[in-house]
């Protein structure tokens, strides 16, 4: 059994099957469920071993726009 954390972001409300459809390409990087859509709300859970990989992608995410905040869960 992995163990997995969690991290809850905002993004832009049209942005949600983005972030999705760029969390499918990194296989295994995480699962992206919606919250509160109307909020724009997402709480991605992902494996511990991949946290870095993960920071690194909300980071460039963030600098594109697509997520507004993020916090640890």
């Amino acid at each position: 059994m992995w163990e997995t954390g969690q991290i809850e972001v905002r993004v832009n409300r049209d942005n949600i099957s983005y972030l999705r459809f760029i969390f499918e390409g990194y296989d295994g990087l995480g699962i992206v469920s919606t919250r509160d859509p109307a909020a724009a709300q997402v709480v991605i859970t992902y494996p511990l071993s991949r946290k870095t990989l993960l920071a690194r992608l909300i980071h460039a995410l963030h600098r594109e726009g697509v997520v507004k905040e993020d916090m640890e869960c």
